[in-house]
């Protein structure tokens, strides 16, 4: 099995093992705590174990039952980078991972636990009764209460869950209004200003080759991608440093400068200037490669993080659209190559 596709099966792996985690991190920061029983050791078994598991259990069953479809979607996203590179997708990633956690997940979870519930229940309920589960009566019987079970479980948390759903929105709304966009948005300005610092780097690699193949007929000059990743991933952490707000540790250290006043004033401008410059480079020699800035649709989002910041820090709606839009287009490839997909296990 080639590296490319090892890595497609250890990213969905790994999308299995972080739902949980995240389930039980969301149901450990709820606002409340459900108590469907009078004792408090059973209530806190119901909150902190049931929850994350009936949560977690539908979204398990899809990533399983689709595991190889998503497989080969890693597979064919990581082969489209004419249409958005590799680093442009980590970007994107990015902001669809921040809108994920703190909107879709919430907003749909709790009804596809009843659902996954119940159809899970009914296929059990159906192989019992044409006699496909296997093993007899005990069998038959024993799936009979995992049906049950499956089917109470969900509604008994739907019931004490649903009386609180506006209160869970509110919580994660105040948290993205008061902190929370703030820090996505750093963190994708700051990840779009390294992107863009390297991008000249990658398009001089790019030109190099060009002049390769037209004196020499063959591509000698090499671009060294993997070092060039490196130093925006530097770029990118000495961003964070500057931009996020300060937080002092218990050992008396800040973690950040909370210097967010120079990308306003210098970084940003820099970053637009280069931005500029290489698409006037780009359209003016007539290069219709993808692999420095990317398309019209990335050059429009990237330049939108870059000038809200400058124009006002303070828009709390036209960031999240702008984080929003970046998801739907993150969503869009992905979806794409989803369809595209094969269902069937590749080498």
């Amino acid at each position: 099995m080639s590296p490319d596709w090892m890595m497609s099966r250890i990213a969905v792996v790994t999308i299995a093992v972080l739902g949980p985690v995240y389930f039980v991190l969301l149901v450990a920061l709820m606002p409340f705590q459900l108590t469907p029983f009078d004792d408090v050791l059973f209530n806190r078994i119901f909150h902190y174990v049931v929850v994350p598991v009936v949560f977690s259990a539908p979204w398990l069953g899809i990533i399983y039952n689709n595991r190889y479809r998503l497989a080969n979607t890693f597979h064919l996203m990581n082969e489209t980078t004419d249409a958005v590179p590799l680093r442009w997708r980590v970007f994107y990633g990015t902001n669809a991972a921040f809108v994920v956690v703190f909107f879709v997940l919430p907003l749909v979870t709790a009804p596809l636990a009843i659902v996954g519930g119940l159809v899970i229940a009914g296929h059990v309920f159906y192989r019992i009764g044409v006699g496909k589960l296997g093993g007899g009566k005990p069998a038959a019987f024993l799936g009979a209460l995992v049906a049950i079970a499956l089917c109470i479980l969900p509604i008994i948390v739907m019931i004490e869950f649903i009386p609180n759903y506006l209160q869970v929105w509110e919580t994660i709304l105040s948290a993205w209004s008061t902190l929370w966009v703030d820090i996505v948005y750093a963190v994708s300005q700051c990840l779009v200003n390294a992107l863009n610092f390297g991008a000249p780097i990658y398009f001089i690699y790019f030109a190099a080759g060009e002049y390769d193949r037209g004196l020499y007929g063959r591509l000698y000059t090499r671009t060294p991608s993997g070092w060039i990743r490196f130093g925006e991933a530097v770029i990118f952490a000495v961003f964070l440093y500057l931009y996020l707000p300060v937080v002092v540790t218990p050992f008396g250290f800040s973690l950040f400068l909370g210097l967010d006043q120079i990308f306003t004033q210098y970084i940003n401008w820099i970053s637009l200037g280069i931005m500029g410059i290489m698409i006037l480079v780009k359209f003016g020699l007539g290069v219709s490669d993808n692999s420095t800035l990317g398309g019209p649709s990335n050059i429009l989002i990237v330049g939108a993080f870059l000038i809200v910041e400058i124009v006002n820090k303070t828009n709390l709606v036209l960031k999240t659209i702008i984080i929003w839009l970046a998801f739907l287009i993150f969503s869009g490839v992905s979806l794409v190559n989803y369809v595209r997909a094969s269902p069937r296990e590749m080498y």
